[in-house]
């Protein structure tokens, strides 16, 4: 196994990977500063050393292994089966951090018990989705209340939360909107307009799927409202124009701190 480990070094961090087919582009792409630079910016300016982050969406684990390394804690949330694997084994290739991250393989969802998840191409390639796109194929996964999360796990002192989880947001932050509130954790959050589009197509035929999608993309914003700034990811103060206007992707990051 060892012939497929690979050692990344990114700014100031160091970590080692399982290199497999699925995963070698992305490691690649890191060491050659070409994928999400403007994610390792944001966690360089939001992370502390005294306080802990929940990574929601944690994949094969490239922001929790970086983000180890400048957090107190990292809880890594993984609801697909193939990337929690890879995610678990990467993170026990590095001892100096790997006590520092709690991974755990559910979903967040309104209740706790099991909850599908759907493939768009094939599990592990972080595609995987709680809400079908362009296919309704699924496996059962494990779904828990943020509520139940928290106490699971004795989740304290958390200043950031990371979402990335290809268009389950829009059902998601409702739902985290008073553990939010209490706690004020820099947000930073992955919208997929696009995924959400392709939701409301797949599931309606209703000519009010641009009404559908507006009300969910308002109901979104307005769980987020006691955030005093929203910023893109190249750190551009914006307001929420700027996101109802996202046609596929986008990166914001909500916070009561100036950047």
């Amino acid at each position: 196994m060892s012939s497929n480990i690979m050692d990344i070094s990114k700014n100031d961090v160091k970590f080692s990977v399982i290199s497999n087919q699925v995963a070698r582009g992305i490691w690649d792409r890191i060491r050659l500063n070409e994928w999400e630079e403007e994610t390792f910016k944001i966690f360089d300016r939001f992370l502390k050393s005294g306080s802990s982050y929940i990574d929601i969406g944690a994949w094969i684990g490239p922001t929790v292994l970086y983000g180890a390394n400048k957090a107190k804690h990292v809880y890594a949330v993984e609801p697909d089966p193939i990337a929690f694997k890879e995610l678990v084994t990467n993170i026990n290739l590095n001892p100096p951090i790997s006590s520092k991250v709690t991974c755990i393989n559910a979903a967040i969802a309104e209740k706790s018990g099991n909850i599908n998840l759907y493939v768009r191409g094939e599990f592990g390639d972080s595609m995987s989705s709680l809400i079908p796109t362009i296919s309704d194929k699924s496996c059962e996964v494990r779904g828990i209340t943020i509520h139940d999360l928290i106490n699971e796990n004795n989740i304290r002192d958390v200043n950031f939360v990371k979402v990335d989880i290809e268009g389950g947001e829009y059902s998601l932050i409702p739902l985290l909107h008073e553990f939010l509130e209490s706690q004020k954790p820099t947000l930073y959050l992955s919208i997929h307009p696009g995924f959400l589009n392709e939701n409301i197509s797949m599931s309606t035929r209703d000519v009010n799927t641009l009404e559908q999608f507006k009300s969910q993309t308002e109901k979104l914003l307005g769980s987020l409202q006691f955030y005093k700034y929203i910023y893109n990811n190249s750190g551009k103060l914006i307001n929420e124009d700027k996101i109802l206007d996202v046609k596929n992707t986008g990166e914001f990051v909500f916070t009561n701190e100036r950047w």
